[in-house]
This record gives structure tokens, C-alpha cells and sequence, in this order.
């Protein structure tokens, strides 16, 4: 592994961002995360799940998990070539395709502008936002509950992202944008999850990997 030349790749790509609104009517909104069944080995077997939820309605539309082995290594800000791949899979076993994914990461909160929602973005050619649970990049200060804070950037001063407490007592979320999207637009759509009281896509896709993993695990 040549990290330098990965960082060349993630450079190249984060040029290739699109900041701007790309979609038209938001019809169908898809949620995405991974996890292993065991993560202290590598290589491992990964599952990955997407979530699509009919923005209109709340309904679910369609639930899709998919497993494969994963044999890159995590390193920090290189998430994307651990998980991506398996990602890219779920994403072509999909029978609907969504108007955006919320990937469950950072989008261009990241040292090279090239979180992972972002790169599932440009790879992909769609729509996207990253929805992370932590901090990776930038600076914030710390919103009250119900509120939400700028993310900047390091580098720029800019504002790359958000940074909401969805109520008292609960973590704070990491949204920034990933790909053909605004970074006022990723803030709009998953408040606009929080107000009508739904679960953000991404936590869907979670929980629907957790059970799946249980019942791996443990039959």
C-alpha cells in the first residue's frame, strides 16, 4: 500500500466534487453503512446495508444487505478503500436507485476534502452526504440541544459541514456534503428527517446490520 499515492487519488477526486444541487424532485432518499463480523481480523467478512425511505411518506422502500470479505486495513482518513468497495456492491444489488445517499461518514469534512460519502459520490456519479458520528476535520463550537453549529475548515476558515444535537442527551452528528449537493441542502434534508421525528436513514441501516449481524453471530 503506497499511502502517498492514495492521498495523489483522494486529491484527484476531491477535485471532482460538485457543491451544488444536482437532483430534482427528492423522491427517495437512501441511507448506507457497513460493519464485520469481526473487527479485529483482516482479512474480514463485511456486511454492508442500504436503507431507502420514501422522503414524501417515511415509508421504507426497499432494505438490501450485502456481505463480502474485506481485506484493506483501517487507517484513518482512508476509510473509503476499506469500505467502499463493499458499498459499490450494495449499491449495484439495489432494485431502486435514490435521488441521495446518506452515507454513514464524513463527505468533504476530511484532511483531503474525500470522506467517503463523497468518494461513494464522485465514483458513483450521485448525489450525496455524509452523515458521521464523530468528529474527523474541521472546528466547531459545541451547538445546544435542538441546534446545530457550522463545521469549518482548517485550512480555509470555510464551512464545510454541520454539527447538530439532535435533542439533550443525545451524541452529536457530523453532516457534511458529500457530492451534488450543497452544504446548506445536506443540513436542510437530515433536519428535515429530525423535524418530522424519523430515523435518519443511515440509523436504519445500522440497525437493520446490527440484527443481521446478531443473527450471523449467534443464529
Amino acid at each position: 500500500m503506497d499511502r502517498k499515492a492514495l492521498e495523489k487519488e483522494q486529491l484527484s477526486l476531491a477535485r471532482k466534487v460538485l457543491l451544488e444541487d444536482k437532483f430534482g424532485d427528492l423522491r427517495l432518499v437512501a441511507g448506507a453503512d457497513l460493519t464485520f463480523l469481526d473487527i479485529w481480523k483482516n482479512p474480514t467478512e463485511g456486511l454492508a446495508a442500504f436503507v431507502i425511505v420514501d422522503f414524501k411518506t417515511g415509508r421504507i422502500v426497499e432494505e438490501n444487505i450485502i456481505s463480502g470479505i474485506v481485506d484493506f486495513p483501517y487507517i484513518p482518513t482512508f476509510l473509503a478503500y476499506r469500505e467502499l468497495p463493499l458499498l459499490l456492491k450494495g449499491f449495484e444489488n439495489l432494485k431502486n436507485k435514490a435521488d441521495i445517499y446518506i452515507i454513514d461518514g464524513q463527505g468533504i469534512a476530511h484532511p483531503r476534502g474525500l470522506g467517503i460519502a463523497s468518494h461513494f459520490g464522485v465514483v458513483l456519479d450521485v448525489p450525496s452526504i455524509g452523515v458521521a458520528k464523530s468528529l474527523l476535520f474541521g472546528r466547531y463550537r459545541e451547538p445546544d440541544p435542538r441546534r446545530f453549529t457550522p463545521l469549518y475548515s482548517k485550512h480555509s476558515g470555510e464551512i464545510i459541514g454541520w454539527v447538530i444535537r439532535p435533542s439533550k442527551g443525545k451524541k452529536m452528528l457530523f453532516v457534511s456534503p458529500g457530492h451534488k449537493v450543497s452544504v446548506n441542502t445536506s443540513l436542510k434534508i437530515v433536519l428535515e428527517f429530525l423535524r418530522r421525528k424519523w430515523e435518519i436513514p443511515t440509523f436504519l441501516a445500522h440497525n437493520l446490520l446490527q440484527r443481521e449481524r446478531r443473527r450471523r453471530l449467534y443464529g
